[in-house]
């Protein structure tokens, strides 16, 4: 395999309020599961292309800068309406974050409600408002079969579930084995049709949650009880019911704790370092990660050094605010950290 490969990132282009601890605000920023999981992939000198949906009012500067670096922008569709995907992330003393108001009301300075909206849901991921908005944002792949049918390599963003499983379906039904896919599933979204959804899960190569994300399955999709487990023993239960559906792999996003890695062939957790830097704003970190993991399935086919591929992708997205600042990095800075990580790799296997 190799990087020249086509890659796609297919997702979502957002604009992002961003609330720090210590009261810092980065407002309206260029953002999105896409976005980030793009600037993942070309950091490490891939060809990629973005595919996603804009409205008449998104900046179309950032989408120069993004062609700029060497992100193929072509499959970026403009809307007549307004661009109203919007995302808020207020980041908690612990790392956590929340996308509520009444959640985050506590920590917010007092000067928040004159730099960001304060008022409208737009940005509530799951409330009625956003998932009447999300839909249309939801790029679909047959309006882009060229792009798609020399692809290799695509990493599906969060998405509405009927949109990611057509996206899905579309892609394997083209290219069938000459495609990898790796998705990320959105945990605000739960249907009954998504839970059981055989078509979703067999179209995926490598499912790539967040801890959370694997939870809800654990405690709603399979009512596993929690309870009465060890701890994390839900968690490993419900990866290995997922892989018996399709995947070939799970690996499980845990923020500055790294990601638990559980290939179809394994029998425990293989457990992945993060790469050790300072962070500054954690946001896009997991989309960046899944934009380095598959650029690391490509270039070495290896799901454990595909790992340490996307933990070097998102130390870079979280050293400063939004994603623009990582445009800049270089394969060779990339590959400098990647040996860093592979010389003192930190992983570890961890018993079920």
């Amino acid at each position: 395999m190799t990087s020249a490969s086509p890659f796609l990132a297919v997702g979502n282009c957002t604009l992002d309020d961003v609330v720090m601890p210590d009261g810092r605000i980065s407002p309206r920023q260029l953002g999105g599961n896409a976005v980030y999981a793009a600037a993942g992939m070309r950091l490490w000198g891939a060809d990629v292309s973005l595919v996603s949906v804009i409205g008449s009012d998104y900046r179309t500067e950032w989408i120069d800068q993004l062609a700029e670096a060497g992100i193929d922008v072509s499959a970026v569709t403009q809307m007549q309406e307004p661009h109203l995907l919007r995302s808020r992330a207020f980041y908690f003393p612990d790392g956590s974050r929340t996308d509520r108001i009444d959640e985050a009301r506590a920590l917010l300075p007092d000067h928040a409600g004159e730099i960001i909206d304060l008022e409208s849901e737009y940005a509530d991921h799951g409330s009625a408002l956003h998932r009447r908005i999300w839909p249309s944002f939801c790029p679909d792949l047959t309006q882009w079969s060229g792009l798609a049918s020399k692809a290799s390599f695509a990493h599906l963003a969060p998405g509405p579930l009927p949109c990611s499983r057509a996206n899905a379906s579309f892609l394997k039904r083209l290219r069938g084995d000459q495609i990898v896919i790796t998705f990320d599933w959105p945990w605000w979204d739960w249907d009954q049709e998504a839970q059981t959804d055989l078509d979703l899960l067999q179209s995926l190569d490598y499912l790539l949650p967040s801890i959370e994300e694997l939870s809800v399955h654990a405690d709603a999709l399979f009512n596993i009880d929690v309870a009465s487990q060890a701890e994390g023993q839900h968690v490993f239960d419900a990866a290995r019911r997922l892989l018996a559906l399709g995947p070939q792999g799970i690996g499980v996003k845990m923020g500055a704790r790294g990601m638990r890695l559980l290939p179809n062939a394994e029998q425990n957790w293989i457990q992945i370092p993060p790469y050790p830097t300072r962070a500054v704003d954690p946001t896009g970190a997991g989309d960046a990660f899944c934009g380095g993991f598959i650029v690391g399935m490509a270039q070495t086919g290896d799901a454990v050094q595909a790992a340490l591929y996307g933990s070097v992708s998102a130390s870079f997205i979280i050293e400063d605010f939004g994603v623009l600042h990582a445009l800049s990095v270089d394969a060779a800075q990339a590959r400098s950290r990647l040996q860093t990580l592979q010389e003192h790799p930190g992983i570890q296997e961890l018993d079920a």
